[in-house]
């Protein structure tokens, strides 16, 4: 798993245009000769202008654009179940103390407000690290029954990716005879999600948190929509990262049921 965050890195910004830069910079001590001396300047300037780039929110709400259009449209089904899938916690390195991701509690909430009160919920996560104490699904029930006051019929509590996810969560849904869902993840996350629970074999009626529309914020208007800013280089890795790991889904193999 750690190997994978660290390939991902890698390959998104802003640390794919930072190595291509540290490479102009080798380059530049080549012979003058070298073919590999008269990429330095090239390299280094493509690397600025495509780390600019993606730090600007014109790109990153472009970027988003495409990604929300890779959603493939709602069966016509009664969903059986509400799932609400886990987004990660926070975690004391010195005291231990674990509370839920604000990504989280996002999902948490919107599956609590937006979804029919009398359908069934799952909610799935397990934990990444060993470190970590509780499963990303026992704290979100806890969350929704404490807060919300709604009941949860199941916790997959072992998976560690979003293909666990839905392997996992399907295993204990087909078991209790539910064949269509209504699941919860951000706008960002939909279309990974939801290919693979149907892929899992369960029909699925997305609930995605937030759009695409909610994106600029007010301070990245007219002018400064072209301008960098932290938040949109933030978002640019998000979707970049997303479109990614969905192509390799594609072609992936969905792993089987994993215990824990």
């Amino acid at each position: 798993m750690e190997l994978q965050t660290a390939l991902t890195t890698l390959v998104t910004p802003p640390m794919a245009p930072l190595v291509g830069l540290v490479l102009a910079l080798v380059f530049w001590f080549f012979p003058a000769s070298s073919p590999f001396a008269k990429l330095s300047l090239p390299l280094a300037m493509f690397c600025v202008l495509s780390l600019w780039a993606c730090a600007t929110p014109v790109f990153s709400g472009w970027l988003g654009r495409q990604l929300a259009e890779q959603q493939r449209p709602a069966p016509d089904v009664e969903p059986g179940a509400l799932v609400i899938l886990g987004g990660g916690r926070n975690r004391d390195g010195e005291t231990g103390n674990e509370r839920l991701s604000a990504a989280t509690l996002e999902r948490v909430h919107w599956g609590a407000a937006k979804a029919p009160e009398d359908l069934p919920i799952l909610v799935s996560g397990g934990r990444i690290y060993e470190q970590e104490q509780a499963s990303e699904a026992r704290m979100m029930a806890e969350a929704l029954e404490n807060l919300y006051q709604r009941p949860v019929s199941w916790r997959e509590n072992c998976s560690r990716s979003t293909a666990e996810n839905a392997s996992n969560s399907a295993a204990l849904l087909h078991d209790a005879g539910v064949e269509g869902v209504l699941l919860v993840t951000h706008w960002w996350h939909m279309p990974r999600a939801a290919e693979s629970f149907a892929r899992a074999g369960l029909q699925v009626i997305p609930l995605p948190v937030g759009s695409p529309g909610e994106l600029v914020p007010r301070g990245e208007a007219g002018l400064l929509r072209w301008l960098p800013s932290a938040s949109a280089l933030l978002r640019t890795q998000v979707y970049i990262r997303e479109l990614l790991a969905d192509q390799w889904y594609r072609w992936r193999p969905l792993p089987t049921v994993r215990h824990c």
